[in-house]
């Protein structure tokens, strides 16, 4: 009775941190976080000043941010111009949930000139932390406003139309599904700006899937039109990349908006999916 109460208990132990793995690689509605590969974001551009700024000011922005299974690296850095010497507070918004995240603040000098820069790990005294547990791949928008807290200027990093220079380039390994637990995949998506929209394409290239099924393909969670096939030795490799005037990929989705891809078969079983 002991030995069966003791193996019952690690055998539900072990399927909970099965279970507590399968949710940690889960699709988080979200760029970065805990992922199985890589994920680097770059993004530069002018930000676009409000009816308050001062005539002839600008703030440079520039955004570098990785995701390497997991670990973040990433500095934004913000060079203004033109202002009113004073101090001016730095403030986000969250792709996930659109909550306000409060960055820090920094001085402009008489001249009119001052900048910041936020960095996951601080090495000199001019570099200010990003606050704990905060994602940068999760940026949506970013305010700057002067002392009477009125905003002077913004950015939308989810507007590619905006942006001087922006790019995301991932390579993520798969999570099989239930039925093929031996099957493996990389998805690798690459991505950069343009005025008419996104360009770019994702290839997915997989083994171990049943042979000769077909597949249908999901983006967050929306499906793709594109048509594939595993081979005789249930192999695949495709890609596929934004379509018409809209540049999406999937309805109201643009490769920079893709947080997860999912694969399923024609009963609608899940074969594998990847988490951006």
């Amino acid at each position: 009775m002991i030995l069966k109460l003791v193996t019952t208990t690690l055998l539900a132990a072990a399927c909970c941190a099965s279970l507590n793995f399968n949710v940690a690689r889960a699709d988080d509605g979200k760029h970065g976080g805990d992922i199985d590969g890589t994920e680097n974001l770059d993004v530069d551009l002018m930000m676009t000043p409000t009816a308050s700024a001062p005539a002839g000011s600008s703030i440079e922005l520039s955004l570098k941010a990785e995701d390497e299974d997991g670990a973040t690296d990433a500095e934004l850095k913000l060079d203004a111009r033109g202002l009113t010497a004073g101090i001016y507070s730095v403030s986000v918004t969250l792709k996930s949930g659109g909550s306000t995240v409060s960055l820090g603040s920094f001085n402009v000098n008489s001249q009119g000139e001052g900048e910041i820069e936020f960095v996951t790990t601080p090495e000199d005294s001019d570099e200010v932390p990003f606050p704990a547990n905060f994602n940068p791949l999760d940026i949506a928008t970013v305010s700057v406003a002067n002392g009477s807290g009125v905003v002077l200027f913004t950015a939308d990093l989810t507007n590619v139309k905006t942006a001087a220079g922006m790019t995301l380039n991932a390579t993520v390994n798969g999570q099989p599904g239930p039925s093929i637990p031996n099957a493996s995949g990389t998805a690798t998506l690459t991505a950069s700006s343009s005025k008419r929209g996104p360009k770019g394409q994702v290839q997915l290239i997989g083994t171990g899937f049943p042979i000769r099924t077909s597949l249908t393909t999901f983006v967050n969670n929306v499906i793709v039109s594109k048509k594939a096939r595993t081979d005789n030795n249930g192999a695949f490799n495709f890609n596929f990349g934004p379509k018409g005037k809209t540049s999406t990929v999937a309805a109201a989705t643009t490769l920079f908006q893709i947080t997860s891809i999912t694969l399923k078969d024609s009963a609608g079983n899940v074969l594998m999916t990847f988490s951006f």
